[in-house]
Parts: structure tokens; sequence; C-alpha cells
């Protein structure tokens, strides 16, 4: 994996974790609208209307950090391809060994939160899909402990 793969790793997992963080918030807006559904009071639309703004206000801030970084990762990148020298050629290289399969794990990692917040995101959306995927866990009988034998000898 070259610095460019590298770069294109990082920026893919900027894109993913602002992608998942906007579904979270997604998710809480259409959570709150549900719950402010039944106030028909004016505080409720103005609650409303509150969620709306604060909810542009936060995706506006989240693009807004993924621009920094993503400057900041091509800038780095950028700068890594000038080197021409061969002792900094090879330290990058090695460094790039180094990091290859925390950027692979990265991007994997960064993948399952993208799509587990898209779950989470249709879920609180109420959609048919996300009702199919739920699954109840089976509850384990709870383990039972055997007396030691100190306390055997205690009743004895």
């Amino acid at each position: 994996m070259s610095t460019q793969n590298i770069s294109s790793a990082a920026l893919h997992v900027v894109g993913q974790y602002n992608d998942a963080g906007k579904t979270l918030v997604n998710a809480w807006r259409a959570g709150a609208h549900r719950l402010l559904g039944g106030a028909t009071s004016r505080y409720g639309s103005f609650l409303a209307k509150r969620v709306d703004i604060e909810h542009g206000r936060v995706v506006a801030l989240m693009d807004r950090f993924a621009e920094a970084a993503t400057s900041g990762i091509e800038s780095v990148a950028k700068a890594a391809a000038r080197v021409e020298a061969p002792l900094s050629t090879s330290v990058i290289d090695a460094i790039t060994r180094i990091h290859q399969p925390i950027a692979s794990a990265s991007v994997k990692i960064a993948d399952t939160v993208a799509a587990g917040a898209k779950k989470i995101e249709s879920r609180v959306a109420g959609t048919a899909e996300a009702e199919s995927e739920v699954q109840t866990p089976k509850a384990k009988p709870a383990a039972r402990r055997r007396a030691s034998a100190g306390s055997r000898a205690l009743k004895a």
C-alpha cells in the first residue's frame, strides 16, 4: 500500500465517519419529531423548529470538520509525494508498510460504523426493513455456583 493508498484510505475513513455522524443526527432528528408529533401545543411546534435549526447547525459543523481533515490529509499526501531524497523515501516506505494494516482495519471499522448508523436511522424512522433485521437474543439460564469445600465443612 503506497502513501497514495493510505491517504485514500484515510479520506475514505473520514468520509464514512462523517456519513455515520450525519446518519445518527438524522436519526436523532426523526426521533425528536416523532416524540414531538403528539405535542400539538405551540411549544411542540417551537421545539420542532428548534430541532430542525440545530440539526442544520450540527450537520454544517460536521461538514467543516470533515473538510478540514480532508484538506490536512491531502496536504500531507502531497508533501510526501514531493519527497525525492533516498533516505526520506525509504523512511516513508517503511512507515507506509507499518501503517498498511492499520489503514485497512480503519477502513473496515469505518464501513461497519456507517452501516450500523444506517440501521439505527432506519430503526428510529420505523421502516419495514429495520423491523425485519431486529433479532431478540435468547437469554441464557443463570449459572449455578457449587458450594466450595470450606462452606460445606461449615454446614457439617
